[in-house]
């Protein structure tokens, strides 16, 4: 049978988390019982691959993926064989494999029932696959004229962009995560191909570690099995390139071509080797444009954990230079992120009662690797708390917080301030609307509500980013929406937050100029060039940085602090840290109009 809304609960007990919906974690896999490790195994140089692989079959160890392009080898072997590999005279760099995750909150579905709106035209003009030019009748999908639901749209400019390009089929973005629902009707028409590199994990992630596998909740619920098991990737998908098609929403860029890089079954979680596997494949294919909101950090000083760093800085050199741009979420620990990805700040941001563990000195990757597009996140609008709230208003996903309360969000009453997880730092390229909760501020400090369909008590305002997500997601909640206009039945759509929400804004605008330029669809340098400088220029960020010092309970829970870094009562952070350069302009990046600076004031 389908997966229904009322599975929402299966596996749950998995991956729980009260606040941050997408924070990358350090994550070394330890071996499991009875298995041999997997090790990531560079050669020194190309005349040196071949001697490589020769020495790792005489050291007992099998070769799980062969990727000549950057001199890597993925290898199972007994943890005896890994000096042997180590010490072969072609190998440069041996690390245990280790995972990057995506980890979400559980939530609950619903059934809504909301009155219908009316669907005006717009009439646009539209770039053909050929670049050529024509009139078309373009209507926006129903739910972008429900007032404030897709607020996130407009903030890029997104319907001013269609006035030139919806996007061409010519043009095609990666979507590197959990996978895309190619069942669902929103993304069915977009997804050129589907590439599940999830066949090379040796031992299968979910199934070792969290005990059950795509195959399995495949056979169980019989639906297919390269589809999106948790909803992630079909979120970003939709955010991407959902279907112009007069029903439910449509993408940024509805005309361009999706292709699944499923590197995580259902769990969340992905190799290092799988994520650089998802690098190499996009470039050696043509795919113009990767996007991914996977990620973790790196300790330099171990030369296991610099032996991955490299290999990533060799995969995205590798695309890079075949015209393949990787855009890459900055990660929700609130932490300041320096060159080439390091951690330059105390933090991360840690819920009261929770042991703290000082990411200082770490280096963020993907995001912080050279050449990656590394992407930040923006809220909505920073609510004002109120001096009467009402019974039942201030729970975990508050309507109403308290003006008593001792932590409130800076830059009340402003839009596009920073979201108050997302990392921020001289190595963001630029920002994108991810969502924040309606305050600003993490639920331990009532934050406040995702805003729409999670509560409609603010009517159709989401304070998170409404967009689709898989029809049969295990982790990410479904709502069905019966309203006049959408897809009601069975299929799911959903309301989250993160800097994995900001990436994919970044990968249609991308794929919008790639769309309208020919010249730049492998032009690495010169396509993201022309993003940033079609960026908003943004003044006036009022969100501040993680406190060493308050070590106060946190507003709902009660719960002490006493390491600090639970709240956000630092120094305010600088508009270049927050946006990088600048918030992205689908318009803006058409034509280099960057509308001199924007200022919420």
């Amino acid at each position: 049978m389908r997966l229904k809304k009322n599975m929402l609960a299966l596996l749950s007990w998995v991956l729980l988390l009260l606040t941050l919906a997408f924070c990358f974690a350090i994550a070394p896999i330890s071996q499991a019982r009875g298995q041999d490790g997997r090790y990531i195994l560079s050669a020194k140089s190309d005349a040196d691959y071949d001697g490589l692989k020769q020495d790792v079959v005489r050291s007992g160890g099998k070769i799980v993926k062969d990727m000549p392009e950057i001199d890597m080898l993925v290898v199972s072997a007994p943890a005896s064989a890994k000096q042997a590999m180590a010490s072969s005279q072609h190998a440069s760099g041996i690390s245990t494999d280790q995972v990057r995750n995506i980890v979400q909150p559980g939530m609950q579905q619903d059934l809504l029932n909301v009155p219908a709106n009316k669907s005006p035209s717009l009439d646009r003009t539209l770039v053909n696959a050929d670049g050529s030019m024509s009139k078309k009748l373009v209507t926006p999908d129903p739910a972008y004229f429900l007032p404030g639901l897709l607020w996130n749209l407009d903030r890029v400019r997104a319907p001013q962009a269609w006035s030139v390009t919806t996007g061409s089929p010519a043009v095609t973005v990666g979507v590197a995560d959990t996978g895309l629902d190619f069942t669902h009707k929103e993304l069915q028409g977009r997804i050129s191909d589907v590439v599940d590199l999830t066949v090379n994990e040796d031992p299968p992630l979910c199934k070792t570690y969290f005990g059950k596998s795509d195959q399995e909740l495949a056979a169980q619920y019989n639906g297919p099995v390269t589809t999106d098991w948790n909803g992630h990737g079909t979120w970003i998908g939709g955010n991407i390139a959902a279907d112009l098609d007069g029903v439910g929403i449509n993408g940024i860029a509805p005309n361009i071509k999706l292709v699944a890089l499923k590197i995580s079954q259902w769990c969340g979680s992905a190799y290092d080797s799988t994520i650089l596997d998802s690098f190499t494949y996009a470039a050696k294919h043509g795919i113009n444009i990767v996007s991914i909101s996977f990620g973790g950090y790196l300790d330099l000083s171990d030369p296991d954990q610099k032996t991955i760093y490299r290999q990533y800085q060799a995969a995205v050199d590798y695309a890079w230079r075949k015209g393949t741009v990787i855009v890459a979420a900055a990660g929700n620990e609130h932490l300041r992120i320096g060159d080439g990805g390091k951690v330059i700040s105390h933090g991360p941001l840690t819920s009261p009662g929770a042991t703290f563990v000082d990411y200082y000195g770490l280096y963020e990757n993907p995001g912080g690797i050279r050449h990656v597009v590394d992407v930040s996140s923006t809220g909505n609008l920073v609510n004002v708390p109120s001096d009467n709230c009402a019974p039942g208003t201030t729970g975990s996903t508050a309507t109403c917080k308290p003006a008593s309360d001792p932590h409130q969000a800076a830059g009340i009453g402003k839009k596009n301030q920073l979201a108050y997880y997302s990392n921020y730092g001289p190595r963001i390229d630029i920002a994108a609307p991810g969502g924040a909760r309606k305050f600003n501020l993490p639920v331990w400090d009532r934050g406040g509500t995702p805003g729409w369909p999670v509560t409609t008590a603010d009517g159709f305002n989401a304070w998170e980013d409404f967009s689709i997500t898989s029809n049969w997601a295990t982790q990410i909640p479904c709502y069905t929406i019966n309203l006049p206009g959408f897809f009601y039945t069975d299929q799911c759509y959903s309301t989250i937050q993160g800097t994995s929400m900001a990436t994919p804004h970044v990968s249609a605008v991308m794929a919008l100029v790639a769309s309208k330029y020919p010249e730049l669809r492998h032009d690495s340098e010169g396509l993201v060039e022309k993003v940033k400088d079609g960026a908003r220029q943004i003044d006036g960020n009022r969100t501040r940085a993680l406190s060493a010092t308050d070590t106060s309970p946190g507003d709902q829970s009660g719960l002490a602090c006493p390491g600090g870094y639970c709240h956000l009562s630092g120094p305010t952070i600088s508009d270049s840290d927050a946006y990088g350069a600048g918030l992205v302009d689908a318009y803006g990046a058409l034509y280099n109009d960057r509308r001199g600076r924007y200022n919420d004031n």
